[in-house]
């Protein structure tokens, strides 16, 4: 009886622990995005631009209502962290619900250039893309270090009005869809 006692208040305070992980996790979250919003994000001049691997002239910058600008350094397993089939097919449904409205932007610390060049090809991500060999896009914003934390939507004045990425949580996505056309 005493050891049934023991592994109940056992199984409480396991639950306890969890909840209060799972709290101070979105609390912290949270702490992040209030941060973020408003904040404006600078954006590098000196990169190199590639269109599907390939070496390109960068083209002006755009001033579209929306920026969605991704970050990925080479930290970790690019294509997991890219994850550029689902890039695409967000690309292709922002232009199919808010054509014109949105500009992707996506920046890269590449550690290995050859890797990420055969990527984009694989997996013909058919955008102009901007390798940022030396993380001054990071540096200069202060970006976080999980990848969570390195994609944002942003204004025309390329402040931030919502954090998160969505190929890790489609809530995301859904967010920003709604944001944008609830907008127009």
């Amino acid at each position: 009886m005493k050891k049934h006692a023991e592994r109940i208040i056992y199984g409480i305070l396991v639950g306890l622990f969890l909840i209060s992980c799972q709290e101070s996790k979105r609390d912290s979250a949270e702490k992040i995005v209030n941060d973020w919003i408003g904040k404006e994000i600078l954006l590098p001049a000196d990169v190199d631009c590639w269109y599907m691997g390939q070496d390109t002239v960068c083209p002006p910058r755009e001033n579209k209502p929306y920026k969605m600008l991704v970050y990925t350094d080479s930290v970790g397993c690019t294509s997991c962290k890219l994850n550029l089939m689902l890039w695409k097919h967000y690309i292709h449904e922002m232009d199919s619900i808010a054509p014109g409205e949105v500009d992707f932007a996506f920046y890269f610390q590449p550690k290995n250039r050859k890797e990420l060049a055969h990527l984009l090809r694989r997996d013909r991500l058919e955008q102009i893309v901007f390798l940022d060999n030396t993380g001054t896009l990071k540096k200069q914003n202060r970006l976080a270090e999980e990848m969570e934390y390195q994609c944002f939507l942003l204004d025309k004045r390329n402040k931030v009005i919502a954090i998160g990425n969505p190929t890790l949580n489609p809530r995301l996505w859904d967010m920003y869809k709604t944001t944008i056309i609830t907008n127009k």
